[in-house]
């Protein structure tokens, strides 16, 4: 902050004798002794110095997270958020914030408070500044979450994988706390317990458990998948070349539309399971019946005729 320092003048002040009219048939030339001389001049002031703003008063403050007291810190995965205190809630003003793990801050004597937010779970906690630097640490009781799956004990590459995360409340309810969680990240949650959902591609291929998350502890949850990827083909003839252009529909046996597409060959990943696949090219509908097998990938073909 540049100070702003107003530098006052001081007006300079010119005495001078006072003048009486006469009329003027009375008036004569005074003599030279008569005429009162000039009051002299005071002497310029001079201004003032500016006045020099004293520096503001701060303190050091250090601050750090764990998993739990007397844990080790935290390295990684913060987000720092400090705050001061006015006389209500609604006066509080953001004064910093960081991502470091273990950030340091010069903040002014007054009253704080810091919220340190990791993942999906955070720890607030109201410090106060005074004559001395400050130490705070915070216990942030959290978790990490990954999720991979495998299809006959074959690993499923992590991009095919998403993730569906759901909090099992104290009344045993759950409310949906993350959704399309890539497989190939850790998603960081308060330690509990978890209704998870693991989806293998963008079809109907879903498997799901409960699954606690401890605190500092990384959990790596493991779903078996039931299910295959297919390719869709319209051809004139067994093993013939695909028909273009050739609008597709899946069903489940209740016909409930699973996936919907358009291309020759369109590629999609379904739940073992019984479907009827629906192909419409220039005007005519044909259709099949088909199953799918776990971990047998392969060619769905639609004779054109």
């Amino acid at each position: 902050m540049i100070a702003k320092t107003s530098i006052f003048k001081i007006p300079v002040l010119l005495l001078a004798g006072t003048l009486m009219a006469v009329p003027a048939a009375a008036q004569t030339p005074p003599s030279p002794a008569a005429v009162p001389a000039a009051a002299p001049q005071a002497p310029a002031q001079a201004a003032p110095p500016a006045a020099v703003e004293e520096p503001a008063v701060t303190r050091k403050v250090e601050l750090s997270a764990s998993f739990a007291e007397k844990g080790a810190p935290i390295t990684s995965g913060l987000k720092w958020r400090v705050f001061r205190l006015g006389k209500g809630e609604a006066d509080a003003v953001k004064m910093a914030e960081s991502d470091e793990p273990a950030p340091e801050f010069s903040l002014a004597p007054g009253r704080y408070v810091v919220h340190a937010a990791y993942g999906l779970a955070a720890a607030t906690k109201e410090f106060e500044v005074d004559k001395a630097a400050v130490r705070q640490g915070l216990v942030i009781k959290a978790g990490g979450l990954q999720v991979e799956a495998s299809v006959l004990d074959k690993p499923i590459p992590p991009e095919q994988l998403t993730a569906r995360v759901m909090v099992i409340q104290s009344t045993g309810e759950r409310r949906l706390i993350a959704e399309g969680v890539p497989a190939t990240s850790i998603l960081r949650l308060p330690e509990g317990r978890y209704f998870v959902e693991c989806t293998y591609g963008d079809s109907n291929a879903t498997v799901s458990a409960e699954i606690s998350i401890g605190a500092g502890k990384l959990t790596e949850a493991t779903f078996h998948q039931m299910a295959a990827t297919l390719t869709l083909k319209l051809v004139s003839q067994a093993g013939g070349e695909a028909i273009a252009n050739t609008a597709w529909s899946v069903l489940t046996p209740g016909g409930d539309v699973i996936r919907e597409s358009i291309g020759a060959f369109p590629s999609l990943i379904l739940a073992e399971g019984n479907y009827t696949v629906v192909a419409r090219h220039e005007g005519r509908v044909y259709t099949r019946e088909f199953d799918v097998k776990a971990g047998h990938d392969g060619d769905v073909e639609v004779i054109a005729r």
